[in-house]
């Protein structure tokens, strides 16, 4: 089985190796981390005789949100090594910044999933337990790890609708491949129950929840962003210029909201109304800007900020990685992006956190264990119009900015509901680090 696997592995990556070539020199980005990705890790990651900690996450997002189980993990086991790996470039860039105190030359590229790459891995950092965030389900990895005696556990786990038909066409894989885990913790409920029907054991099977839900806000007391300089990058912050601040977004939806941005300015009470827009993935960055001016609006990029400061400009374009959630904190209102295409919507705890009022779009099916507690508050707006409905989208996006924007009083007790309400989601963290604790115990590690 594991045979047929890795045949099958390569002969994707040989046909898909042309488009990866292209997509390289597109981005002047050349072959970034082949020898790590090929398990060739350098020094700093061998084995030191110390009890190790790998920590997997695939990109940007997942490893932001391993931010506060990492915290706990190093209290609980101060004496630890802990190294982490991701697949993109940008996730091993934050993985690099916001975990480099763990100690030095601690990040590499999570290596191609083939039995002499990854076996080559873990015998150089030799670890007591590898931890994989969210749905990183690695057939290879496994079975390797499992020989040494090395347990797996999938933290933060989920299965969205999108992908859940995929996964049940290779239920029969699935059920060799996901009893070699130790655990699956899961995000909630209905995760569990599909990675049980996958053929996941139900004795290792757990609900611990979210723990994008235990992020606390990246702000000025933690060091990690510089809040002066960011401050000054958003400018003003008084009632006549407000921010809204629209994290994580999509293909389709600068378009509707750069759309929105012009028809409040219209007002006359609103006509120094700015947008703050973080587009979730880096290589969109020039097209987000390139569409904002042809939108007819000037635009202030966060990484050009040092030397092209535009104080007139309508559009903030957050560029760099990791300060989004600093980043809320300066928000008038705020929109979630992946909510008015179909991606299922991306955390809503960061600006809760932030005692910010909410704004989404109505696919909402990441977060649909928490959304009730949200609803039932009145913390968040949501607007109904799907992704083929752009004019309707516009207009309700509009109203209801229009609205808040306007009434003080109604966003302040939206942002405290939904502070309430994010602090009751929440507690995944303790869950998920005292099931790591009990299995480095149980081992005896």
């Amino acid at each position: 089985m594991y045979l047929l696997y890795s045949l099958m592995l390569v002969a994707w990556g040989v046909l898909l190796l042309p488009a990866f070539l292209y997509k390289a020199w597109r981005r002047d980005k050349g072959f970034t981390g082949v020898p790590e990705r090929l398990g060739r890790l350098p020094d700093s990651l061998r084995s030191d005789g110390r009890r190790t900690f790998w920590l997997h996450a695939c990109s940007v997002g997942e490893t932001l949100s391993l931010q506060p189980l990492v915290r706990e993990l190093a209290r609980q086991f101060p004496e630890t090594r802990l190294v982490f790996s991701s697949i993109t470039p940008t996730g091993r860039s934050v993985a690099r910044e916001r975990f480099s105190r763990y100690g030095n030359g601690n990040t590499f590229y999570f290596p191609v999933d083939l039995a002499c790459i990854v076996g080559r891995v873990l015998d150089h950092i030799r670890p007591c337990i590898v931890i994989a965030v969210d749905t990183e389900i690695w057939p290879n990895l496994l079975h390797q790890a499992c020989r040494r005696r090395i347990p797996v556990v999938l933290v933060n786990g989920r299965i969205s609708d999108a992908s859940y038909p995929g996964y049940r066409r290779g239920r029969f894989f699935l059920k060799k491949v996901l009893p070699q885990y130790r655990s699956l913790l899961m995000q909630s409920e209905q995760d569990a129950a599909r990675m049980e029907a996958l053929g996941a054991p139900r004795e290792k099977t757990v609900v611990t929840g979210n723990m994008k839900f235990d992020a606390e806000t990246i702000g000025e007391e933690t060091g990690e962003v510089p809040a002066g300089d960011l401050k000054r990058y958003l400018g003003p912050a008084d009632a006549g210029a407000p921010l809204i601040v629209a994290g994580s977004t999509h293909p389709g939806e600068e378009a509707v909201l750069f759309e929105v941005l012009l028809s409040l300015r219209r007002n006359a009470d609103l006509q120094r109304t700015r947008l703050l827009v973080a587009p979730r993935h880096p290589e969109r960055f020039d097209a987000v800007a390139r569409l904002a001016v042809q939108n007819g609006l000037r635009v202030k990029r966060r990484s050009e900020d040092a030397g092209r400061n535009r104080d007139d400009a309508e559009v903030l374009l957050l560029d760099t990685m990791g300060e989004l959630a600093a980043a809320y904190r300066y928000a008038t209102a705020v929109f979630v992006g992946g909510t008015l295409t179909r991606h299922g919507g991306h955390s809503i705890m960061e600006p809760a956190l932030c005692c910010k009022a909410i704004v989404v779009g109505p696919y909402m099916e990441n977060f649909r264990a928490v959304l009730p507690e949200f609803f039932s508050n009145g913390a968040i707006r949501q607007v109904r119009a799907g992704e083929g409905d752009r004019e309707s989208q516009i207009r309700q996006l509009s109203e209801t900015f229009l609205e808040l924007l306007r009434d003080p009083g109604k966003r302040d007790a939206m942002g405290a509901a939904a502070r309430r309400a994010a602090d009751r989601s929440r507690g995944a963290v303790r869950k998920t680090a005292a099931m790591i604790a009990a299995i480095i115990k149980e081992d005896g590690r």
